[in-house]
C-alpha cells in the first residue's frame, strides 16, 4: 500500500493515461510540498500538459491516484480542482477583450455568486500589493501586453483560493525582463507557502526557480533531482 506523506500538497501515484493507442503518461508519480517551486521538464510532446491537466480537472487518469495535501480526491473538473485550492495558468489565457482585469476577476467566481466590483478590486487589489504584480485593475484586457495578461490569470486563481498553482510554459510568451519578474512573484508566493509547479522544456530557467526538477521523456518518468546539487 502506497504511504502518504501529510506535508506533501500533491502526490500523483503511477497516473496512466492513454488516449487510444498513445500513451501519454506512463505510470509517472511525483510529488510536491507547499512552499516548494517544481519544474515538470521535459520535450514538447513528452506528456507534461497531460499529467498535470489531470490535476486540474480537464483529463481524468486511466490509472493511478492523487492525493491533495495527504488526502485521497478525485478531480472530475476545473470547479472540483480549484475548490480543492489547485489553480492551473493555460499557455492559452481565458479573458474576456473588452472587460478590465477588475471584471475578469469577478466573472472567474462562476454564476450565482453575487459581487460587488469594488470589494473585487479591492481584494484583487491588496494580492497585488502581497505579491508584487504589476497590473493596473482598471485597464482593460485588449489594451494589456501579454506579460500583463498572464499576471491577470494567476491573480484570478489566488482571488478564489488557490495555494498549489501550475503554470504552463509561463515563460514561452515573455521577454528575459519579464520572465525575471515572473520568477520574482513565484518566489514571493513561495515565500507565503503556496506549492508552484512550473512545466518547461528550458533548462536555464530552472536553475531561476526551482527546489527540484521532475524529467518525464516520452511520457514515461525519468527522475527528480534537486535543483541546487
Amino acid at each position: 500500500m502506497d504511504t502518504v506523506e501529510q506535508n506533501f500538497a500533491i502526490e500523483l501515484k503511477h497516473i496512466t493515461k492513454t488516449f487510444g493507442p498513445v500513451v501519454a503518461n506512463d505510470d509517472i508519480s511525483l510529488s510536491v510540498k507547499q512552499g516548494e517551486i517544481l519544474a515538470l521538464l521535459g520535450e514538447n510532446g513528452s506528456g507534461k500538459t497531460t499529467l498535470m491537466n489531470m490535476l486540474s480537472g480537464i483529463y481524468h487518469p486511466d490509472s493511478g491516484t492523487i492525493y491533495v495535501r495527504g488526502e485521497r480526491r478525485t478531480i472530475a473538473s476545473p470547479h472540483d480542482a480549484l475548490s480543492l485550492g489547485i489553480g492551473m495558468i493555460h499557455q492559452h489565457f481565458k479573458l474576456v477583450d473588452v472587460f478590465s482585469a477588475t471584471e475578469n476577476i469577478a466573472l472567474s467566481m462562476g454564476g450565482g455568486e453575487k459581487f460587488d466590483l469594488k470589494k473585487v478590486h479591492d481584494k484583487a487589489r491588496a494580492i497585488c500589493e502581497k505579491y508584487e504584480f504589476n497590473l493596473d485593475l482598471d485597464q482593460k484586457v485588449y489594451e494589456m501586453s501579454v506579460s500583463q495578461k498572464q499576471t491577470l490569470e494567476i491573480v484570478k486563481v489566488l482571488y478564489r483560493g488557490a495555494d498549489i498553482l501550475i503554470l504552463d510554459e509561463p515563460t514561452a510568451v515573455l521577454t528575459p525582463q519579464e520572465t525575471e519578474k515572473l520568477f520574482s512573484v513565484i518566489r514571493n508566493m513561495k515565500a507565503d507557502g503556496k506549492a508552484v509547479i512550473i512545466i518547461t522544456h528550458k533548462l536555464r530557467e530552472i536553475k531561476q526557480s526551482s527546489d527540484y526538477c521532475t524529467i518525464i521523456r516520452r511520457g514515461h518518468y525519468v527522475d527528480t533531482v534537486s535543483v541546487a546539487e
